[in-house]
């Protein structure tokens, strides 16, 4: 697994480009691609055929264009915060991981420094860490 940190706006603007594709630059994952490609250009087709139907309504009194472009403008929008949310769960895991490890880490020593010193002052034998042994 990459352990890169993805950028999120890039990850909206390719998300908006092709639907879905976020997924594979911050998860590489051919299957929430597929999933969520399927779901955008049927997203953009609605949108498009709404558009065109409620603009070829009479009475209808908007330029051409205006009502389909706002709606495809409004699928472009939650295709560009979906992509953006995805890079950023996985950053946020990322470092929520190396903040964990860290912390273990930093207990571990902290723990052998406690015990040096406890052993330097003649508190405690010098015992090695002994780990029980499972089967």
């Amino acid at each position: 697994m990459d352990k890169k940190t993805k950028n999120p706006l890039l990850a909206g603007l390719i998300n908006v480009l092709i639907p879905g594709s976020s997924q594979l630059y911050v998860n590489n994952d051919r299957a929430k691609f597929i999933r969520a490609f399927v779901v955008g250009a049927i997203a953009l087709t609605v949108a498009v055929l709404l558009g065109s139907l409620i603009q070829n309504t009479r009475g209808y009194s908007l330029p051409q264009g205006v009502c389909m472009g706002s709606l495809v403008t409004a699928v472009a929008a939650v295709l560009f915060i979906s992509g953006r949310k995805v890079a950023g769960e996985r950053n946020s895991e990322k470092d929520n991981a190396a903040y964990y490890n860290s912390m273990r880490r930093d207990s571990h020593e902290a723990k052998q420094t406690a015990a040096k010193k406890a052993q330097d002052e003649g508190l405690a034998s010098e015992q090695k860490d002994a780990e029980p042994k499972t089967k």
